[in-house]
């Protein structure tokens, strides 16, 4: 077996695993050729999964905190969805400059595999939006020592699953 097919073969077992109740989580079931992507530029999918299982286990009430925050006219006094959506370009931006740009659209696209069917109801669109600043904010965190405004980005983007999910569950996923 060449190098290439042993690695492929790995990504393959990595990526099938169902969990020790049998239960195959959402991120389980993305389209191979992604999962290949992103364990090439550097982020396989277990740099995501404990986020991701936040995403798996997320409440309505959890929704609802975060569908309060995106949609508070003006935002509040500690966040604000507008700069949220200036921060996330800036933050593609830096990834551009560091060979990642594929990195936010498969993020985007595989996040959105947690809410199969055709029809995605506002909460869920919410919650993607504020998991894809999360997983954006990761990898940003491992760019912060060549540029530090992104450890700031980061922690802004993060604000949202802070705020639903608690700290703690955040500290868990990074």
């Amino acid at each position: 077996m060449s190098e290439q097919e042993e690695e492929l073969h790995e990504v393959l077992v990595q990526w099938a695993k169902a969990s020790p109740e049998g239960y195959v989580p959402f991120y389980r079931l993305f389209y191979l050729p992604d999962v290949l992507d992103l364990k090439k530029i550097g982020y396989p999918l277990e740099k995501f999964e404990a986020l991701f299982d936040l995403l798996e286990d997320a409440k309505v009430s959890q929704a609802q905190t975060i569908h309060r925050l995106l949609h508070t006219p003006g935002g509040n006094s500690i966040w604000n969805p507008l700069k949220a959506r200036q921060l996330e370009f800036n933050v593609r931006a830096a990834m551009h400059r560091y060979g990642l740009s594929d990195a936010p659209s498969i993020l985007r696209r595989t996040i959105g595999k947690a809410f199969p069917g055709d029809h995605l109801t506002h909460l869920a669109m919410d919650i993607i939006n504020v998991f894809f600043w999360a997983a954006l904010a990761q990898i940003a965190r491992d760019y912060a020592w060549r540029s530090p405004q992104l450890e700031y980005m980061a922690d802004y983007l993060e604000y949202p699953i802070r705020l639903a999910f608690g700290a703690e569950s955040l500290e868990r996923a990074s």
